[in-house]
C-alpha cells in the first residue's frame, strides 16, 4: 500500500541523507511496527488492569442491567 505521510524538514532532510532511497520503505515500516508494537502492548497491559478492577466492573454491571424506561 503506499501512503504519503509528511515530516518536518529537518528530519526529511536527515532522513534522506542516511537512508538510501532502496531502504527507506524497509526502514520506516520497521520503525511503524516496533512503535505499534509497544502501543499495543500498552493497551493491552490497561485492559488487563481493568479486567482486574472489581470496582469497575461492578459499575459496569450496573449499567449493563440498567433499564432507562424508554420504548424502542
Amino acid at each position: 500500500m503506499r501512503m504519503t505521510i509528511s515530516l518536518p524538514d529537518q528530519l526529511a532532510k536527515r532522513f534522506q541523507a542516511i537512508v538510501s532511497p532502496r531502504q527507506r520503505s524497509r526502514m520506516l515500516a520497521a520503525l511503524l511496527a516496533q512503535e505499534l508494537k509497544k502501543k499495543e502492548e500498552a493497551l493491552e497491559a490497561a485492559c488487563l488492569s481493568a479486567n482486574r478492577d472489581r470496582l469497575l466492573e461492578k459499575e459496569i454491571d450496573e449499567w449493563q442491567t440498567f433499564e432507562n424506561g424508554f420504548a424502542e
